[in-house]
């Protein structure tokens, strides 16, 4: 058991590439999966994914997963503010092929996995109130679908996973977040002219609104008195590219 001590796992999980195994190997995925170890929300040295489970509450129905570049960039991830917030725990995912390797897996011990740069994310337990928020700012969500970046977004929804960030782009259940993005175009050995990387980097991402934040409101005021606001747009455009 030696080989599996913490003090020795970091060895172990580079020399057997676990992993990579789990992307290429699906009769073994289940076996392998259990000994991954990722960096965590909540503790300070990486996890496994059975003691997550262990710790997940009664209410929490996912795995919750982002992937980036490093620990520090994603805990300041406007995708994992809500979630947080709401008390669960988050795996950070830093290594290249880690966001493949989950992606390869469906669940682990009856729990989905849900990457929350994608959509999907629901931490609603207020329907009723999430359903008027919907309402409220609709002039403001078709007015940046059909309008203000039409061409750029492929809808607007109003948001329940952002707690401080005015709005966020989130990638389709199918499509590639802007990590995913920022491997293939770092990717020296990607083939310049291959047609599924140019379709996946072309989708559009839906943008998610906080209907709390201070600018959202303000925009949602200058838009109901004038759909034309100039200043209206060049914001719009802002959030966007930032």
């Amino acid at each position: 058991m030696i080989l599996f001590s913490s003090k020795n796992y970091s060895n172990f999980h580079q020399f057997y590439s676990i992993k990579l195994g789990i992307i290429e190997d699906p009769s073994n995925r289940a076996r392998l999966a259990k000994l991954l170890r990722f960096q965590s929300s909540v503790e300070e040295t990486p996890t496994s994914l059975a003691d997550y489970v262990k710790r997940m509450s009664e209410k929490q129905e996912h795995i919750y997963y982002i992937a980036g570049s490093s620990k520090a960039e994603l805990e300041r991830s406007p995708f994992v503010e809500g979630i947080i917030r709401k008390g669960y725990e988050v795996l950070y995912l830093i290594e290249a092929v880690d966001e493949y390797t989950l992606s390869a897996i469906p669940e682990f011990e009856g729990k989905k996995f849900q990457n929350v740069a994608k959509e999907g994310v629901s931490l609603t337990e207020n329907k009723e109130k999430a359903e008027e928020l919907k309402v409220q700012f609709e002039p403001l969500t078709k007015w940046f679908g059909e309008n203000a970046l039409k061409d750029q977004i492929s809808k607007a929804v109003v948001s329940d996973r952002l707690a401080e960030s005015p709005c966020a782009l989130v990638a389709g259940m199918f499509g590639w977040t802007g990590n995913m993005e920022r491997l293939a175009l770092s990717n020296a050995h990607q083939k310049a002219d291959d047609p599924q990387r140019e379709f996946y980097l072309k989708q559009r991402k839906s943008l998610e609104i906080n209907p709390r934040h201070p600018l959202i409101k303000d925009l949602l005021r200058r838009v109901k008195d004038d759909p034309e606001d100039q200043k209206a747009k060049d914001i719009a455009v802002m959030l966007f590219r930032t």
